[in-house]
């Protein structure tokens, strides 16, 4: 995790949460969100649900526009590179772009 590039995500007041990229397994899409699934943060040695965490963003119609937004954010480099990217944040209304307009849910494995 030193070194590593973080993520920024937030509901609501006190509902945020940030994970690092490397923590990233995968993106799927729904009608005007995305999802983005991550190892979790909170897993305990004995797991009864899920065993990742996921992160859904709202985002208009053309979902492909908001994984490429994500994606290009993870994967900067250079001049670009900060060490923590907020891709949505309702509180401060900033978003990465690509149409996101919204984190809706952070869920977290049980």
């Amino acid at each position: 995790m030193v070194g590593d590039r973080f993520l920024f995500f937030q509901v609501a007041a006190n509902n945020g949460t940030a994970y690092p990229v490397s923590a990233l397994r995968g993106i799927d899409t729904a009608a005007g969100a995305i999802h983005l699934y991550f190892t979790s943060q909170r897993i305990t040695d004995v797991v009864t649900g899920d065993n990742v965490d996921r992160v859904e963003l709202a985002c208009g119609a053309d979902e492909k526009l908001a994984v490429e937004a994500v994606i290009n954010a993870a994967m900067a480099t250079g001049s670009t590179k900060a060490p923590m990217v907020t891709i949505a944040d309702g509180v401060a209304g900033t978003y990465i772009g690509g149409g996101i307009t919204a984190c809706t849910s952070i869920n977290y494995a049980t």
